[in-house]
């Protein structure tokens, strides 16, 4: 296995990535759009089949050798985790090779008793867990995910810290040992979160000390002599900015008012090195700074809630919508989330309804417009705060409207399904309507065939519209959909299958939406309830069952035969999923769909809206794009 062969795995993943959120650009119109995209994808399939091959020959079987490794071996993993992660912004090419390498590695160290390795190792681990954490944190109500790695992480990053013991800290081989250990010394309040259940006065408490701790060893002379070439000043910063950013979420985690003025503290501490040292400290931007600052002094009593709202909207207008590094991502939503937090939801003023949909406005046009590598993370990470409290404001931006306005700025190819899944559902449930009312009736509580007839737009309107909301889910979970390079692991195809939860979870809070949970939850869910996911979701107490049969069968058809954003692949055909409708009768698929693409009216009619009318679909995400 050559080094030069994994490079080539990580610009293949990041071409794909590039060409996985095809932006609208020099387009001109969108017949040329949707070209575009089948071009990029018909590129991302060729080189998805080049990334298997790279690691089915050249990283798999070492990963999984059942052999000590030689240390030529555990270089080339170590080079390769480098490879794919961006220590700066924290954002991976490939998050979970990170994790399988650094497991793998840490397992050689144990076994060897080797310092440098077991360090090195254990860093990894840190980095690739706290990746995963945010990763996971996201999976709204499932949070359950998250403290997996969060567990993993601490537990990694304890096993470093005990190394600044200083018999063990000046044992240590090299310089690039106790510089981790340093790093960790503070880094490692990056996994440090906590569940509804657990003990927030005591984790806060805990967290500070973390803190305080990372800063005293700043101060000491031991660790700065040995360590002289370390970045100091750098290290003080960065424990005060975690120290600043404790209140993050209009003070989530709840600290007490002592604790909150010695943040304050803190943070008056940290805008004292920026000043001191701007040329230092390249990518911390003022405004920021100035944030966290304004923050932590409202929480810490010294500014009243008025003024700090105002204060926030005078920083709101400084901020560069055309700024797409890091930390400018971090502003550009961190600092909108903090005002819509500070509102009273049930009570907004006319201006602060208008602010509110403008706001959401200038947040859809700049996620469409941040780029899809370099700060994926971040991005997703602030949409799903955004999601979980979102405003709904008469006249203003729905939430269905922010929800699909959102999926087309992050992936169109979703937003597309989307579209063309509503579509065919409306179309398949227009001819039963025409040819066999009696399978609807019980559908919206109908009794009989003449009020299924009664009642067939109600019918169609509501089924279009959940179908079109069935995977805003996946909106958190975006970085795993958009794994084109390789074949998803188990640990992936796990996250994924929590994305009907998100979506019901997220429909259920909004009146506009809420009937349309059932598409959500069930459209992974087999007929006969013997297969699919989630478990807890019981088809046969399903009243709407035939409307979600229809779904999925629609569902399935257009992941099946896209080959576009779906399959990274060539598609299925029609016959070809006919057929597969056939051997899952009964099972997976409701026995009359049978029935349904025996008749030629609606083979027709599937065909054409697999064909002219998926064009038509990646037409209409041109122009929503185009008006972002």
């Amino acid at each position: 296995m050559g080094i030069d062969v994994l490079k080539e795995y990580v610009e293949n993943t990041k071409k794909i990535l590039e060409l996985s959120s095809l932006q609208i650009g020099d387009i001109n119109n969108a017949e040329e759009y949707r070209q575009d995209l089948l071009s990029s994808f018909k590129q991302i399939g060729e080189l998805s089949k080049e990334n298997n091959e790279i690691l089915d020959g050249n990283f798999y079987p070492v990963v999984k050798k059942q052999n000590d490794l030689n240390d030529d071996e555990i270089k080339l993993l170590q080079d390769f985790s480098s490879l794919l992660i961006d220590a700066t912004s924290m954002e991976s090419v490939d998050l979970p090779l990170i994790q399988i390498q650094a497991e793998r590695v840490l397992k050689e160290a144990l076994k060897h008793d080797n310092t440098k390795l077991k360090i090195l190792a254990l860093d990894s681990v840190v980095i690739s867990c706290y990746m995963m954490f945010n990763l996971t944190t996201r999976l709204y109500p499932d949070y359950d995910i998250c403290f997996k790695y969060r567990d993993i992480g601490m537990e990694a990053g304890y096993k470093i810290l005990e190394y600044l013991d200083k018999d063990k800290f000046i044992a240590l081989p090299d310089d690039e040992c106790k510089d981790l250990v340093v790093i960790n010394s503070r880094y490692i309040r990056s996994l440090f979160e906590w569940g509804d259940k657990e003990d927030k006065e005591s984790y806060n408490k805990h967290d500070i000390i973390l803190m305080k701790r990372a800063l005293e060893i700043a101060h000491d002379d031991f660790y700065l002599k040995q360590l002289p070439n370390h970045p100091w000043i750098a290290h003080k910063f960065r424990a005060y900015q975690y120290l600043a950013d404790f209140t993050e979420y209009h003070n989530r985690h709840q600290f007490n008012d002592e604790q909150l003025k010695e943040i304050l503290h803190y943070t008056q501490e940290m805008i004292k090195i920026v000043d001191e040292n701007p040329e230092l400290l390249p990518g911390c931007p003022k405004i920021e700074q100035n944030f966290f600052l304004l923050r932590n002094t409202y929480f810490a009593k010294e500014m009243d809630l008025e003024t700090y709202r105002n204060e926030l909207l005078n920083l709101m207008k400084e901020i560069n919508h055309d700024d797409f590094s890091p930390r400018m991502v971090f502003v550009n939503l961190l600092l909108p989330i903090e005002y819509l937090m500070c509102l009273d939801k049930n009570n907004l003023s006319k201006k602060e309804k208008r602010l509110v949909t403008n706001i959401y406005s200038t947040i859809i046009n700049y996620v469409y417009h941040t780029p899809k590598t370099g700060a994926l993370s971040f991005v997703l990470t602030f949409l799903s705060e955004i999601l979980r409290d979102f405003i709904e404001v008469e006249g203003g931006i729905e939430f269905e409207e922010m929800c699909m306005k959102l999926m087309a700025a992050i992936h169109p190819p979703t937003y597309v399904h989307s579209i063309s899944v509503a579509r065919i559902t409306r179309f398949l449930l227009q001819q039963v309507l025409n040819k066999k009312p009696e399978y609807l009736v019980g559908c919206l509580n109908t009794n009989n065939v003449e009020e299924v007839k009664k009642q067939q737009y109600e019918l169609l309107d509501y089924t279009y519209n959940a179908a079109m909301l069935h995977d805003i889910g996946k909106i958190f979970v975006t970085e795993t959909i958009i794994t084109y390079g390789r074949k998803l692991i188990d640990e992936e195809f796990e996250l994924l299958k929590v994305h009907p939860i998100i979506s019901e979870t997220l429909l259920s809070k909004y009146k506009d939406t809420k009937d349309y949970t059932l598409f959500a939850i069930g459209h992974h869910k087999w007929f006969n309830n013997q297969g699919g996911y989630p478990s807890s979701f019981n088809m046969d107490k399903c009243k709407n069952k035939p409307l979600l049969s229809l779904m999925i069968i629609a569902d399935c058809l257009d992941a099946a035969t896209d080959t576009v954003g779906r399959s990274y692949k060539a598609g299925k055909t029609l016959d070809d999923y006919i057929e597969e409708i056939k051997s899952f009768s009964g099972t997976r698929y409701d026995p009359f769909a049978v029935e349904l693409f025996n008749d030629k009216e609606i083979y027709d009619g599937v065909s054409f809206l697999l064909s002219e009318g998926r064009n038509e679909n990646y037409r209409e995400a041109y122009r929503v794009l185009k008006n972002l």
